[in-house]
């Protein structure tokens, strides 16, 4: 018996799980990529660069994503009762993401394909939430 099953978390990993994860870290990749030519690494004058706060965010993007999707899907008593929650939060952070993409106004091939990944990524986290059991959850299993 490994440790998983001596806790009693279940794994729960299919086609669903994997796709919010690749999506998760390719959103996050995109963010940091972006934060690394266009802010610390970009070689213009510090005055063309990136502002503070939009490499703040940018990130915060990259951890965020990561961070939520592997909160979803690792198998830890605690942590699977906060899935619910973990759901709410990582698409409030993709909705987020691209209602900030639009109110910037600064749109590019890159920036549109990663909208297209957030908006993918809310349906897969939304199917989820209908394919999960909440009292399995709210039980840490």
């Amino acid at each position: 018996m490994n440790a998983t099953e001596a806790s009693g978390v279940r794994s729960r990993i299919g086609p669903v799980q994997i796709g919010i994860i690749l999506l998760a870290l390719l959103s996050g990749g995109i963010h940091i990529y972006i934060w690394f030519i266009e802010g610390i690494f970009s070689g213009l004058p510090q005055e063309e660069q990136m502002g503070p706060t939009y490499q703040f965010l940018f990130v915060g993007n990259f951890f965020g994503f990561t961070t939520l999707a592997a909160a979803l899907l690792i198998p830890i008593s605690l942590v699977a009762r906060l899935r619910p929650l973990v759901r709410v939060a990582l698409i409030a952070m993709a909705m987020a993401s691209i209602a900030s993409y639009f109110h910037v106004g600064f749109y590019d091939t890159l920036g549109n394909a990663t909208q297209i990944i957030e908006a993918l990524l809310i349906a897969l986290v939304t199917v989820d939430a209908g394919m999960s059991d909440f009292r399995e959850e709210l039980a840490g299993r």
